[in-house]
């Protein structure tokens, strides 16, 4: 999907947005991997529940993933205005705002690039919303080699010494073209 010649998994995760689940800030995920090179990253949300715009469920900005990368910014969990910073950074940036929801059955799979702008309501549903995520990067990926402060703090500790190298024994290797 992003023409690379290779992917590892960077990071995984578990969503559960219970009946009354707070929103999540609409956000690039790129942004908060600064620490790596190139910073770019390719998502993969996979729903283990149907989801709606009643569920709380992923939201898009279309387009989005032409407009640059923007810094993070904002409380990430139950944010006052989860769109907050999106309608902060479209005006700023004189972008139009068009988002749609993402409605998945149960089982169903959304990808999305790492600068697209995506971010979710509130679950006013009677149901859970949860989904697998995994975010994925170019199979040569390395460690950023002087920025592993700021967003990469957590993750400076998985790197090795005298190498940039992301080691597959904490960033697997997914496939690889060869």
């Amino acid at each position: 999907l992003m023409g690379w010649k290779g992917a590892r998994l960077l990071q995984d995760n578990v969503l559960w947005k219970p009946p009354s689940g707070k929103s999540l800030l609409f956000h690039q995920d790129a942004s908060y991997d600064d620490w790596i090179i190139p910073q770019i990253m390719a998502t993969c949300w996979m729903s283990l529940d149907d989801t709606s715009k009643e569920t709380g469920t992923l939201e898009y900005v279309v387009g989005s993933h032409k407009w640059g990368l923007s810094p993070p910014s904002g409380k990430f969990h139950a944010p006052d205005n989860y769109k907050k910073e999106l309608k902060k950074f479209a005006k700023k940036n004189n972008k139009n705002l068009e988002t749609v929801h993402v409605e998945l059955p149960a089982g169903g799979v959304s990808f999305h690039q790492g600068y697209t702008w995506h971010g979710s309501g509130i679950n006013k549903s009677q149901n859970d919303r949860r989904a697998l995520v995994a975010h994925c990067v170019p199979h040569d990926a390395k460690f950023h080699p002087t920025n592993i402060g700021g967003t990469g703090r957590i993750y400076k500790r998985y790197k090795k010494n005298d190498t940039d190298e992301l080691d597959d024994s904490f960033f697997p290797l997914l496939w690889q073209e060869n």
